[in-house]
């Protein structure tokens, strides 16, 4: 068994388009919240600044100028000076109180870099005229810039730690999934091989393998059994046509040793020209061979049973196939099985058999009245010729809630128990010396009429005999 590549298996690749499909989304993900922690940010420290000037705007507008001069002073000494800025100068840069430089007026948003305690720092400031005099507030941006530089570090981390997990979980999961693929393979290797004992493992875990898995063990267990079958009725088919064919030919020895001039003269006389003699073959060698005319007959027998015997296994396979289409109109099974009946009561009296019926007038089954008709004859015909002298058999047909019930039952010796599964395969009798009359074809084209339907066909004990039934879907 050659395994698959584990970095070309399907398994693999699946996994690295889910790995790069998470991590697309992840760095999406991660972007968004870069970039919206940045904005909310900045939207409150814009909000706090606003709202400081609105403040420092009221005292001068309420307090007046030096009011003003000693709130910027405290503001700018206190802690939230580490942080912010405030200045407050005149039109010409000189500053009145404040804790950076003067600054060239300017009003509104502005970014701006100024030193800022021994160092040059960033800050987001706004700018506003009272009076003659210019007011600016602002805010650090190194803290919007420290915690967009952790966002990026904890991406980076997290990355950094979780790639290398997830690849290892990937090549875990694809070497599990490839070597359970390879086990798969095997068992269909050796299947093909010749060993058609082997089914592909089922691991319990009721996931999509598993199902495909039983699947496939229900189909090689499907040719198993057709190949199986398929020997036996080889096997069955070269007993059942040597016997007929043996016969045929010592027959025909036997004509040729009864008259003179051996086949020869059959060949070269009435058998050959029958053109030139009135009537039929019959009369022909009648004429020409009295004594080997039996003999003829019974050889043109075993020639019709032969042919009969493929005619089944033809009509089988075809039905089998699914080759003869089903017609869905609705069949009267009571006419069938009532003019079936009728033209076998005077086979069954030449017998010493009792053959009845009855039955719902109204019983129809859908499908083809042609192989519904041949499936009832076959059974009337099997209870017939497996069932002693002086036996009763019924046939009714009969609706129930399951739908519509073709029933069989005779006083015969019946199948016994283990049996009546197997009297449905092809060329199987309850006879293995098979010195009886028949096939053992007449129930097998039975059971694939039945299943081209949909019917089912269960064999119960009459006590004495047996009951087939015929169940047709509703």
């Amino acid at each position: 068994m050659r395994s698959t590549n584990l970095w070309h298996s399907s398994a693999m690749r699946t996994a690295l388009l889910y790995f790069g499909l998470y991590t697309l989304a992840s760095l999406l993900s991660f972007t968004v919240l870069y970039l919206s922690a940045g904005h909310d940010l900045r939207s409150q420290n814009r909000e706090a600044v606003e709202q400081d000037v609105r403040a420092l705007r009221t005292i001068y507008t309420e307090q007046g100028r030096d009011a003003l001069v000693s709130n910027i002073v405290v503001l700018a000494s206190s802690v939230e000076a580490k942080r912010s800025l405030y200045l407050l100068q005149t039109a010409d840069g000189v500053v009145l109180a404040g804790n950076v430089p003067h600054i060239t007026p300017f009003e509104d948003w502005k970014e701006l870099s100024l030193p800022f305690r021994e160092h040059t720092d960033h800050f987001y400031i706004y700018g506003a005229q009272l009076g003659d005099l210019w007011l600016f507030v602002g805010r650090r941006a190194h803290n919007i810039t420290e915690i967009q530089e952790s966002i990026q570090r904890a991406i980076g981390v997290g990355f950094g730690v979780t790639i290398p997990l997830v690849l290892l979980g990937i090549f875990i999961l694809a070497r599990r999934n490839s070597a359970r693929v390879d086990r798969i393979a095997g068992e269909m290797e050796a299947y093909i091989d010749g060993d058609l004992s082997r089914r592909v493992p089922i691991q319990g875990r009721h996931d999509e393998v598993d199902r495909l898995a039983g699947n496939i063990n229900t189909l090689l267990s499907r040719i198993e059994k057709l190949i199986s079958s398929l020997k036996q009725v080889t096997s069955d088919v070269a007993h059942d046509l040597r016997t007929p064919l043996s016969r045929l030919r010592q027959r025909l020895e036997a004509t040729s040793g009864a008259t003179p001039g051996g086949m020869a003269a059959i060949s070269g006389g009435a058998l050959h020209s029958t053109a030139a003699l009135p009537g039929d073959h019959g009369t022909a060698v009648a004429t020409l061979l009295p004594a080997g005319e039996n003999t003829i007959e019974r050889a043109i027998g075993e020639v019709d049973a032969i042919i009969e015997t493929f005619d089944a296994l033809l009509q089988i396979a075809e039905l089998d196939a699914g080759s003869k289409l089903v017609r869905t109109a609705a069949a009267d099974l009571y006419k069938i099985a009532q003019f079936l009946a009728e033209t076998y009561a005077s086979v069954a009296e030449d017998h010493g058999q009792y053959l009845s019926f009855h039955g719902d007038d109204d019983a129809a089954a859908a499908g083809d009245r042609r192989l519904l008709t041949q499936l009832t004859a076959n059974l009337l015909e099997n209870a017939l010729r497996h069932t002693p002298h002086g036996s009763r058999i019924d046939l009714s047909v009969a609706r129930t809630a399951r739908g519509v019930e073709l029933r069989i039952a005779d006083s015969g010796p019946g199948i016994p128990p283990a049996e009546r599964e197997k009297v449905f395969d092809r060329f199987y009798r309850l006879d293995a010396s098979r010195t009886t009359p028949g096939s053992g074809l007449g129930l097998a084209l039975v059971k694939a009429i039945a299943d081209l339907h949909g019917a089912t066909i269960s064999l119960t004990d009459n006590h004495p005999g047996l009951i087939v039934t015929v169940t047709f879907p509703a």
